[in-house]
């Protein structure tokens, strides 16, 4: 540990203790993030908890500046202790692959992260697991990731992660899904004890003034007395207090000799804590040295010194000693340690590009070449820094803006918006072609954080037509697809939809899978039945998941809501094997809304709560939106008013910064369905009249018209509505979207007061493909012909109505047919409660693959956690289900699948 040196500074720690005790104290596992400047004590807690954790196994790793850019490596660190341990788990080929142990074939982080969190439930079934991540800031950014993953998957398992992360700058684990603790500086009593503890021979004055310098600081507590009689002393107080530290400690190197001086900084400069190895390059620098060359440092506590092992005492001491250091210093250390490894290529290289001043081909690629390893490792970001550096070392100017251009890409692909940002910078003021200024253009895209519009797809169009004019197709058609989705997602039902798909006829297109998703986001109305046939084309051929996963999406998007859930099932088996989290969660919520369209709540629940968490994983808020939205959706859909409240409330506050169109128009659908299933169908009417506004979204708005139309009548909004209709454009009225074509002929039905409109009525509710319509229209029929007096006829639609609604579980709806039912003279018996309906939507989830005869392992893999948290879950739920077996849940299942097909 190395954020502070004694017990004492556990003064004051007493509730951050009682909270850590609490989770050390439980069944199951949790996680904890303690964050705060440095110095300010994190260690310490660590290093207390480790001492608390009686009967615990503890993991162990510590984040190094030198070791941010080997990937994996602290999550190397963390797991060293389990590799070998690890025979018969399905997923330790990806881990093999992330450590380099094996030849790996590019694994998804969370494929690694899978495995890592299968590899810690297997050591916690035999004793339970304290993880401990100090300084996870300084840690490979793949580790970082990782270690967040297993952060929010460890409640169920018994293995409690706890981890230190400075407050000076984001990170993955400072996410708002973690528990993080702010650790503050300790208050005037605890800090003076400290002080008493450290330097109890001051007098008065100077421990007043350290007290004030330190502000609650321990580190600073213990340091400062050191500095405060030096000739450092008066120029203290006119420093921020990180900066006062790093000077005391700066003063203490100033006191060592050359060659201790010269090994002091070479341990600055390694990205490993090898003792040998760092007297080996200091003999390299400066000449043969003593095995003791350290020790002054250790007695000056700059150091630690451990057999093999040397560390600092504290970052700030590397920080210090590496800031001392004149540039030509610092590639001279680099050099020295790229002679020493010179037998593990990979730190060698880095090493000897840290070393290099003048641009250097050979070693330019083989820095590409280690930015290509890391990619095959998951190691994204590592890639991204060994590109930037090769495109600096590289002599020739298309090599550097490749690798620039490469760069860059990644960096935005995985959503490392300032560095994307820089290179972006950096690429511009090298564009010296046509080439280069499109590739230039593609990256201010990819960065791209206005609204879109109009405007935005024009200049993209005319970026594709620039691209295709000098041969470069591949990259037209990455413009192309750009202003297709910002049509869908910021200006549907505009002119440059038209535009799009003209553009994709321009360059021939052809391929089904993308000219289906063109159309579909470009002009859905005009072109759902041509999307339609290429879909139908592709699945034809053998196709992946990510082209499973675009050829739903393109069917949702034009209506096709029962090909698109099939699609978009398969995609989510694909991705799941593959790990490839970010796709999975946009596919789960695609699939959400496509069974909530066909009226299947618990698919539509189960895949909008997953999505939806895995989206604000994978910061993805456009798509983390409509999840909250869909799932709330479900809630008013059941009558759980607060529920949906609370969702759709959180979906609009994640979709506000941003202004989506699309995710504007599924929260409205939201509060409508709250609104109406509360009875407020004037509010209900309101929120879906303005999808019918310029600027919102027309295809949500004609999949919504079927609850406008009921809304309305409810509401005595019956000429608005048909107002709303009558205004249709020609193109939407001819419209061959499935879900478009049902809304209109539902809409046009219930608001028809003609005398055959009670046999379209009678004959459109015969249709069994739209269940939640369907049973509104039986409601419908049937409170018409009560309210004409044909009370005895009215009787067996609102049954009908009544009996399809509770097999939904749409409770408000089942409760206004009864109600329509005894105004007619009959009375209801209360719906049965389902015991599924006490389930959460993961546990629903488990529950339907345990149906579907999947092992523990097997729902794991598929849901991302460990087997044995799903065996906790279903512990859980077969007293909620009253059952004691997974045969009694099969039995329950089949049961259970026969009343509700």
């Amino acid at each position: 540990m190395t954020d502070g040196p004694g017990q004492t500074e556990l003064l004051g720690r007493e509730p951050e203790q009682d909270r850590i005790a609490r989770l050390l104290g439980g069944d199951g596992g949790g996680a904890l993030v303690v964050c705060g400047p440095p110095g300010i004590g994190k260690s310490a807690l660590l290093a207390w908890a480790e001492r608390a954790a009686s009967g615990r196994r503890v993991l162990r790793a510590t984040g190094t500046v030198a070791e941010l850019g080997l990937p994996y490596a602290g999550l190397h660190q963390l797991l060293r202790p389990l590799l070998d341990g690890r025979s018969g788990l399905p997923a330790g080929r990806a881990l093999d692959a992330a450590f380099g142990r094996i030849p790996g074939s590019h694994p998804d982080l969370y494929a690694v992260a899978m495995s890592a969190l299968e590899l810690l439930a297997a050591a916690a079934a035999a004793q339970p697991v304290l993880v401990l991540a100090d300084d996870v800031q300084w840690m490979d950014p793949a580790s970082q990731q990782a270690l967040a993953f297993l952060a929010r998957r460890t409640a169920s398992d018994p293995v409690v992660l706890l981890a230190t992360h400075r407050d000076d700058g984001p990170g993955p684990m400072l996410d708002r899904s973690l528990a993080v603790v702010d650790l503050g500086p300790l208050d005037h009593r605890a800090a003076t004890a400290v002080l008493a503890g450290t330097a109890g021979t001051l007098d008065p004055r100077s421990r007043a003034r350290i007290l004030d310098l330190a502000r609650g600081n321990p580190l600073a507590l213990h340091e400062l007395p050191r500095s405060i009689t030096s000739s450092l002393g008066h120029d203290l107080d006119r420093w921020p207090l990180t900066r006062r530290l790093e000077s005391s400690f700066v003063a203490r190197v100033g006191d060592l000799g050359a060659a201790t001086t010269a090994a002091l900084e070479i341990v600055a400069l390694n990205d490993s804590a090898d003792l040998p190895e760092t007297l080996a390059a200091t003999e390299l620098l400066v000449g043969p040295v003593e095995d003791t060359v350290l020790a002054p440092a250790v007695v000056a506590g700059l150091i630690t010194v451990d057999g093999p092992v040397v560390r600092f005492r504290h970052p700030l001491v590397r920080s210090a000693v590496r800031q001392r250091l004149a540039p030509e210093a610092r590639r001279a250390g680099h050099a020295v340690l790229a002679r020493v490894v010179h037998d593990q290529p990979e730190r060698a290289v880095h090493h000897r590009a840290a070393a290099a001043l003048h641009p250097d081909a050979v070693l330019a690629a083989e820095l590409e070449e280690s930015a290509d390893r890391a990619l095959a490792r998951g190691a994204v970001l590592t890639a991204v820094a060994d590109l930037d550096r090769a495109a600096q070392l590289s002599v020739e100017g298309r090599a550097r803006r490749d690798r620039l251009f490469r760069a860059g890409v990644l960096a935005h692909d995985l959503g490392a918006t300032a560095d994307g940002n820089r290179l972006r910078a950096q690429f511009r003021d090298l564009v010296v072609d046509e080439d280069d200024q499109l590739r230039h253009a593609w990256l201010g895209e990819l960065a791209a954080t206005d609204r879109g519009g109009e405007h935005r797809v024009s200049v993209l169009l005319e970026l594709a037509g620039r691209a295709q004019a000098i041969g470069d197709d591949a990259l037209a058609r990455t413009f192309l697809r750009a202003a297709a989705l910002r049509c869908w997602n910021f200006c549907p039902d505009r002119p440059v939809g038209a535009a799009v798909v003209m553009a994709a006829d321009r360059l021939g297109v052809a391929d089904p899978a993308t000219r289906a998703a063109l159309l579909a986001h470009g002009e859905p109305v005009e072109h759902a039945q041509e999307v339609l046939a290429l879909i139908g084309r592709a699945r034809d051929a053998t196709y992946d998941a990510a082209t499973a996963y675009r050829l739903g999406h393109a069917a949702a998007c034009v209506g096709a809501f029962g090909v698109s859930e099939e699609l978009l099932a398969e995609a989510a088996d694909g991705l799941r094997r593959e790990g490839r989290l970010h796709t999975l969660g946009t596919s789960l919520v695609l699939r959400a809304w496509s069974a909530l369209r066909r009226g299947r709540l618990e698919v539509a629940v189960s895949a909008a709560d997953e999505g939806a968490r895995l989206c604000a994983e994978t910061h993805q808020p456009f798509w983390h939106a409509c999840g909250y939205a869909a799932h709330g959706l479900v809630a008013g859909l059941r009558g759980d008013v607060d529920a949906a409240d609370a969702l759709i409330s959180e979906a609009e506050a994640v979709a506000a910064p941003h202004r989506f169109a699309a995710a504007s128009a599924t929260i409205l659908v939201a509060r409508a369905t709250a609104a109406a299933g509360q009875g407020d169908h004037e509010r209900a009417f309101a929120h879906l009249a303005r999808l019918h506004d310029p600027g919102f979204h027309p295809m949500h708005g004609l999949w919504s018209l079927a609850s406008l139309a009921d809304a309305a009548v409810a509401c005595g909004e019956a000429d608005a509505a048909g107002k709303i209709l009558a205004e249709l454009r020609p193109g939407i009225r001819a419209t061959s979207s499935p879900a478009g074509r049902m809304n209109l002929a539902h809409a046009e039905v219930v608001l028809a007061t003609d005398d055959e409109a009670e046999d379209r009525l009678r004959a459109l509710a015969s249709s069994p493909t739209w269940p939640l319509e369907r049973h509104r229209l039986l409601l419908s029929l049937g409170a018409r012909l009560r309210a004409r007096g044909r009370v005895e006829e009215s009787r067996a639609p609102l049954r009908a109505a009544r009996d399809g609604f509770d097999a939904l579980g749409v409770t408000p709806w089942g409760r206004r047919a009864r109600e329509e039912l005894r105004a007619a003279g009959e009375q209801s018996r209360s719906p049965v409660r389902d015991a599924w309906d006490d389930l959460s939507p993961q546990e629903t989830q488990i529950a339907v693959m345990v149906a579907e005869g999947l092992s523990n392992r097997e729902i794991g893999e598929r849901l991302f956690l460990s087997h044995r948290t799903v065996g906790s879950h279903l512990y859980r739920m077969f007293p909620k289900l009253g059952i004691h077996s997974r045969m009694d849940l099969l039995r329950l299942a089949v049961d259970r699948g026969r009343r509700h097909p």
